[in-house]
């Protein structure tokens, strides 16, 4: 696999428990308690691209994009974690690709 440069990053992540998954539905109240989705970044990635937590970190692919507040979090670097099927952020869908894949980073206009 090719080795992220700099401004990208290797795309992780999983399905979160509460997500905009069908098994919600009719259920509103079970679903405003999932968590507000967010991008992850180390903080040596974040400071590479010029980011901050709380910051709105856009995660892109040749097919699309995904813009979401940024958490900086104790994780390996130029890599990026996704919630993959949550509101706002549908990865395969939007992105075109799922976990292992190069995409890119950067910072969206706030």
């Amino acid at each position: 696999p090719a080795a992220p440069a700099h401004g990208q990053a290797v795309l992780s992540g999983w399905r979160m428990l509460l997500d905009a998954g069908r098994l919600q539905d009719g259920e509103p109240y079970l679903a405003g308690t999932a968590r507000t989705p967010a991008a992850r970044l180390s903080g040596a990635t974040a400071a590479e691209i010029g980011t901050a937590p709380g910051e709105l970190l856009t995660v892109s692919t040749d097919r699309g994009s995904i813009t979401l507040p940024l958490e900086v979090a104790d994780m390996a670097d130029r890599v990026v974690w996704l919630p993959l099927n949550s509101p706002g952020c549908h990865v395969h869908r939007e992105l075109g690709v799922t976990t292992g894949a190069v995409v890119s980073l950067g910072r969206a206009e706030q």
